[in-house]
């Protein structure tokens, strides 16, 4: 009797033991990480005043700027993610496309875009060269942040126009990507008239505009107008500042040169790619720089937003910068992070390391 009283009570501690076990395991249950939209330029501030905001991922310079002003660090830069990435992209409306004079301003008009990231990449090429100097300047005024950070963020991105094979790769990747993070279905796509994301990718982009931007030359005469939409202070869309700029290339801008009247689209500059893709839908842009992300998803779930990607603006460019003392992912669990608005390419990214890292991301 005494034995079997033992072995009852043996077991019953093996139970409790077994219970509290798994209740410890219970508590230690991977977190979620939230995260919240927000503007760019308000996510510094955030970062250093709320301590539920445990990082922010954003584009250039905004993270340098976060960086060097001692308010965190990047854990993660985009081209770790996925080396030499397309960022920004330059969008053409179908509408304007239709329009009789459409497709040759378009042309036109990724000439003098051309002509502005050539340019540029002169100029960061020699940083001792007057051009740099200038460059630097004009990137100060466009963005608002001083040479210092410019400085640092250029050394993290790329311009570039041409559609690589990379590109249309990267194109396709997006898209399935927000497939698998269930922003868009298969049948979304389908209903659209693409029969995967490769096809996707191969038909919203159109590269013969810019091959036949090659062999236009200047035009004195203006030959018409288009709405030009842009992101707030956003690094990675420089050329179109360069080439609207008139004290660089003459007192005509680079666009006006080529016969281009660009006006800066009702409600630009935008705070987000999603945000710029809404003044599409409503008719507000006829040409924009934006994120390759968002124009991929407004796309596909917006029947009103009809577009092809026609050239590239720049490669990689964004960071996620995080609160000191957090070094890893596992860090961020049950803290925030803010991101320029769902469907952002800075988004997705998120999207894509956390759930490679088996953390969940949900709306705060």
């Amino acid at each position: 009797m005494q034995k079997k009283l033992i072995a009852v009570i043996i077991a019953i501690v093996i139970l409790v033991a077994a219970v509290g076990a798994a209740l410890i395991l219970t508590s230690k249950a991977p977190e979620s990480v939230g995260y919240v939209s927000m503007p760019v330029p308000s996510m510094k501030g955030a970062l250093s005043t709320n301590s539920s905001i445990g990082g922010y991922i954003a584009w250039e310079p905004f993270d340098s700027d976060g960086v060097i002003s001692g308010v965190g660090h990047v854990l993660n830069w985009s081209g770790d993610i996925r080396p030499n990435h397309v960022c920004c992209v330059i969008l053409v409306s179908d509408a304007f496309l239709e329009t009789p004079q459409g497709p040759n301003l378009t042309i036109r008009f990724l000439k003098a875009h051309v002509e502005a990231t050539e340019w540029m990449n002169s100029a960061l090429a020699d940083n001792s060269s007057a051009n740099y100097t200038l460059l630097v300047s004009m990137a100060v005024n466009f963005t608002g942040k001083n040479s210092t950070v410019i400085e640092a963020a250029f050394e993290h991105m790329k311009f570039e126009t041409a559609i690589t094979q990379q590109a249309v790769d990267d194109i396709s990747w997006y898209a399935q990507q927000f497939i698998e993070i269930e922003q868009m279905t298969n049948t979304s796509l389908n209903n659209r008239g693409y029969s995967s994301p490769d096809d996707f990718a191969s038909k919203y982009i159109n590269a013969s505009y810019l091959t036949d931007a090659v062999s236009v030359t200047p035009n004195s005469t203006i030959i018409g107008n288009v709405s030009l939409g842009f992101l707030t202070g956003d690094l990675h869309q420089l050329a179109q500042y360069v080439a609207r700029n008139t004290s660089v290339f003459g007192s005509d801008s680079l666009f006006e040169q080529y016969g281009v009247d660009v006006d800066v689209a009702v409600g630009a500059p935008y705070a987000s790619g999603p945000a710029e893709m809404e003044n599409f839908a409503n008719g507000n842009v006829d040409i924009g720089y934006l994120g390759a992300p968002p124009a991929i998803l407004k796309h596909i779930n917006s029947p009103m937003v009809n577009a092809k990607i026609v050239a590239l603006v720049n490669t990689e460019g964004s960071a996620l910068v995080v609160a000191p003392g957090i070094n890893s992912l596992n860090d961020l669990r049950g803290k925030v992070v803010a991101v320029p608005g769902v469907g952002s390419i800075q988004y997705l990214l998120l999207q894509v390391i956390m759930r490679e890292a088996g953390i969940p991301l949900v709306a705060a």
